[in-house]
């Protein structure tokens, strides 16, 4: 008797039954990695309900605590602390966390992957163009009920990109996070279990106090990098950025 091993015919009902589980196990990867995806399936389907910022600090604000009070008592900060600014580093694909008291001296607190971010070095010129921007900008909204989980809502576009516009302003676009998940399209994923903890820690915070810095590279780590071919506003940018992250954000 020959064999054909890899050759014979399963059934339509077995083939069917095979794909499904393993369509099901990797669902149930992705929600136990990512266990925002299932409640993002629920607020979709009707089934959840939305939530308010209360809730989620309700549900999270003990693991956000955990990560940051220690810091803040290390450096005798108050908790909450005053303000709370984010450095976002492209190139690098990092997110720091760093608290400050109302002397305006900052520490750090915590440090993140960034798990999915589209785009290169180079501001964001329009909506589309799949760009994360680039420049000094706050937290101006959260959102508990993100497609991705959570999600804080960055000002883009700030002044500087509205003056050095090369489309008009409309065309500019806006809904740029910083969100939960690892995908995206011109925003910053961190991952659920991180932007759990940011989105408490800055929900504490007054919305003027909480910033974030979008810098296509590290410059304390790399003073030396350039941007070939980039308008003299955005050289200025970046040369404002190494300084100010030299100075209030040194590497220790």
């Amino acid at each position: 008797m020959r064999h054909a091993f890899g050759r014979r015919r399963h059934s339509p009902a077995l083939r069917a039954g095979v794909l499904g589980a393993i369509g099901v196990l990797g669902l149930g990867g992705v929600l136990w990695k990512y266990p925002g995806v299932w409640r993002v399936a629920m607020l979709r389907s009707g089934v959840a309900p939305q939530r308010t910022v209360e809730q989620v600090i309700a549900e999270y604000g003990a693991k956000s605590e955990a990560r940051f009070a220690p810091v803040c008592k290390q450096f005798g900060l108050p908790w909450p602390p005053t303000k709370v600014r984010v450095l976002a580093f492209k190139r690098e694909r990092k997110v720091e966390v760093w608290v400050a008291g109302r002397r305006g001296v900052y520490f750090k607190a915590a440090d993140y992957d960034v798990l999915a971010a589209s785009g290169g070095p180079g501001p964001k010129r329009r909506e589309g163009d799949k760009q994360v921007p680039e420049g000094f900008y706050t937290f101006d909204s959260l959102n508990p009920n993100s497609l991705f989980h959570l999600s804080a809502h960055v000002s883009y576009p700030n002044a500087d990109d509205v003056a050095h516009a090369s489309v008009d302003p409309s065309k500019l676009g806006g809904d740029i996070m910083m969100h939960g998940g690892a995908a995206s399209i011109g925003c910053l994923a961190i991952g659920d279990e991180a932007i759990e903890e940011v989105f408490c820690l800055l929900a504490k915070v007054p919305e003027s106090r909480r910033e974030i810095w979008i810098a296509p590279v590290d410059f304390r780590r790399d003073a030396a990098w350039t941007a070939p071919g980039a308008e003299p506003w955005v050289k200025e940018m970046y040369a404002t950025m190494a300084t100010k992250l030299r100075n209030e954000h040194a590497v220790k």
